[in-house]
């Protein structure tokens, strides 16, 4: 299903329609955008670092970041992560060229001490840096490969998009908090369901996911 509000236009035209009644939304610059957008932000900072969850939007590509090292130079042991790295998703790192791929194992950055003298393929996260085995030679040219967790995006301009499940939640904070000196809690109380709905839905496995058995038939079935 299509998300109802896409970017931060379509949220500031809601939070209109909501709080103000009006057909025409604030424009980019006017002083209701702004103060709108700021409250919006404060709402992705509320979901992001929201107690006990690790949102299925914020696990992420290597690949698809905009900043960090993605490409080995010789003689090179430490690497920058991407500027919203948070910690390492995967067990192993990846260095490809070609069809070649080497996998190197995440170690805990307090294990080091045991491993002075190590040989083996193996790396670990410390500062916003990827480091590998100072004992070994990274092969030059190679292609990194990692899954990370990384920090929600704020928005700034119109076309930006929501990364939370349902930015509807964004939406009834903001028009919450505008209504709040007033006395008027409904809207945040709506904003509050609004989280818990996607806490539910971030935990949900796919659609027989773990039913094995079943899937083995299925599969059966179709060979």
């Amino acid at each position: 299903m299509a998300k109802v509000i896409s970017d931060l236009d379509d949220a500031i035209s809601y939070i209109n329609s909501l709080y103000n009644l009006g057909v025409t939304p604030p424009a980019e610059g006017d002083d209701d955008y702004v103060l709108w957008t700021s409250l919006i932000n404060m709402s992705v900072n509320l979901w992001e670092t929201e107690e006990g969850v690790l949102w299925n939007e914020l696990f992420v590509k290597l690949a698809d970041a905009a900043t960090g090292d993605k490409v080995t130079s010789g003689g090179t042991n430490s690497y920058d992560c991407p500027d919203d790295f948070v910690f390492p998703a995967s067990a192993y790192i990846w260095l490809g060229y070609g069809t070649t791929k080497s996998a190197y194992k995440v170690i805990d950055v307090k294990r080091l001490t045991l491993r002075e003298n190590d040989t083996g393929k193996w790396c670990y996260f410390i500062n916003g840096a990827l480091e590998f085995n100072p004992n070994l030679a990274v092969p030059d040219n190679y292609t990194i490969s990692y899954d990370y967790y990384k920090t929600a995006t704020a928005l700034s301009g119109g076309s930006d998009t929501f990364e939370m499940s349902d930015p509807l939640f964004a939406v009834y904070y903001v028009v919450g908090e505008l209504k709040k000196e007033e006395g008027d809690t409904s809207a945040l109380q709506i904003a509050s369901q609004k989280m818990e709905a996607m806490k539910t839905r971030n935990i949900m496995p796919p659609w027989l996911a773990d039913d094995d058995n079943l899937t083995d038939s299925i599969e059966e079935g179709l060979g």
